[in-house]
């Protein structure tokens, strides 16, 4: 009996160690680093550190903010271990059912039997069963990289708003003082009744609501920068986001034509929701392959008419009643669930695109217009009343109303800055790729 079980048990022994082995590691950190221009951590770890090539002695810039989140946020460290779990479930898929050796021992007048027992339908179950699980493997990894790229919007994001929020306070302590020093003059000059008293009130009340929108931009800028830290997965002690760079100006990165024709060949979802749908189709021919159920048998005794017996036979599972109906129509289910969603996904994808762009255009015509027909002239307007303050033509008092319309111009022109660098953090992220970076401080 051994010399037929044991080369059928090696035989299954070498299969199953061959097909068990885990599966190579899905590139997933090239991905990640070619779209955002940082590599990720995909060892998940509860330690926050910087990586490495990481120097911030001169303030935190915004592609060293992305590569901190993505080698320190919790939520992304979640996403890399569901990877881990698609793993295992290829390396389940890909062994074969242990086969089940019964023995009846010679006590009494009972002869020795011995039956071997093996599932052989993994014979062609298991191809597809593989196939469906290293798709989803596929499609788990592209969805990890899009993780980390919804990741880097979000610390685009927040970084151009803590940049902004620090921007106001800086542009709200210089009005807050302009209108003070407006205030004195003001009030000197109702006490020499130069002026009346409702203009003095006037500018009482409007020094009192610079003070308190200056302390206001002290908490925003609290919070702005906290809630970077936690994107950035450091401790609330942490000094790393305590001085930030000041963003570069945003460029557009291709016409709308381009960056459609990037999007489908490099938006990560996009792939995912495809190597679903090829799943789910694998899926389907899994489970018709589960309709008959066939177990091979050998059974030997001890004591047979010439001795020792040995023969093979089989269990068949005639498919009369259970056709494997439920999990057929669940693998169709599926399928069609899989498709609608790529459908949508791609409509998806055109539509953010498309949104991002607008706004992209929206804040760069904004930012001109702004720049040229306010700012500039403004500029021009202190300027001329500066001079004609020194040459005693004019009071103080026209030199500090000038620039203070000034400093309400460049608050604003900041504000359309940062939702220019909002639009190209959005474009990056809808075409799965990464936009130069522009020169200059974005002011």
């Amino acid at each position: 009996m051994w010399r037929v079980v044991l080369p059928i048990l090696a035989s299954l022994v070498a299969v199953a160690c061959a097909t068990g082995r885990n599966p190579g590691p899905v590139d997933v950190a090239s991905r990640i680093r070619g779209a955002t221009g940082a590599s990720p951590r995909l060892d998940v770890s509860a330690t926050s550190s910087l990586p490495a090539g990481i120097e911030l002695t001169d303030g935190l810039s915004r592609d060293e903010a992305v590569a901190i989140a993505l080698w320190n946020n919790a939520a992304f460290q979640v996403s890399v271990s569901q990877l881990g779990f698609a793993r295992a479930d290829l390396v389940d898929a890909g062994l074969i059912t242990n086969p089940v050796l019964s023995l009846l021992f010679p006590i009494g007048p009972k002869q020795f039997e011995a039956t071997l027992r093996w599932p052989a339908e993994v014979l062609w179950e298991r191809p597809r069963r593989v196939a469906a699980a290293r798709l989803s493997l596929a499609a788990a990894g592209e969805s990890l990289v899009q993780s980390g790229l919804d990741l880097a919007l979000a610390v685009r994001l927040a970084f151009a708003d803590l940049a902004l929020a620090i921007d106001r306070q800086t542009l709200a302590n210089g009005a807050a003082a302009t209108i003070q020093r407006i205030d004195a003059l003001t009030q000197s000059r109702l006490v020499a009744g130069d002026v009346a008293e409702l203009d003095a009130r006037a500018a009482r009340v409007d020094a009192a609501r610079s003070v308190q929108d200056a302390q206001r931009v002290v908490h925003d800028v609290r919070i702005a920068r906290e809630r970077l830290r936690l994107l950035l997965g450091l401790a609330p002690d942490d000094p790393s986001v305590d001085t930030i760079q000041q963003p570069r100006a945003a460029q557009r990165c291709a016409p709308d034509s381009e960056l459609l024709t990037l999007a489908v060949a490099a938006r990560p979802d996009l792939r995912a929701a495809e190597l679903a749908v090829e799943a789910a189709a694998a899926r389907v021919g899994w489970e018709r392959s589960r309709i008959l159920a066939l177990t091979a048998a050998l059974d030997a005794n001890g004591q047979g008419v010439d001795g020792f017996e040995a023969g093979p036979g089989i269990d068949v599972g005639l498919p009369i009643f259970n056709r494997n109906q439920g999990g057929r129509l669940r693998a169709h289910s599926e399928l069609q669930r899989a498709t609608a969603a790529y459908v949508q996904l791609q409509r998806q994808v055109r539509l953010d695109l498309r949104e991002a762009a607008a706004l992209f255009d929206q804040a760069e015509e904004s930012r001109a217009a702004w720049e040229s027909k306010l700012v500039a002239p403004l500029r021009e307007n202190l300027a001329d009343a500066e001079e004609s303050y020194a040459a005693g033509e004019s009071s103080y008092l026209f030199v500090l109303e000038n620039s203070r319309r000034l400093i309400d111009a460049r608050l604003r022109e900041r504000e359309i800055a940062a939702d220019t660098q909002r639009a190209q953090a959005r474009i990056e992220r809808a075409a799965g790729i990464a936009c130069p970076a522009g020169t200059g401080d974005g002011k």
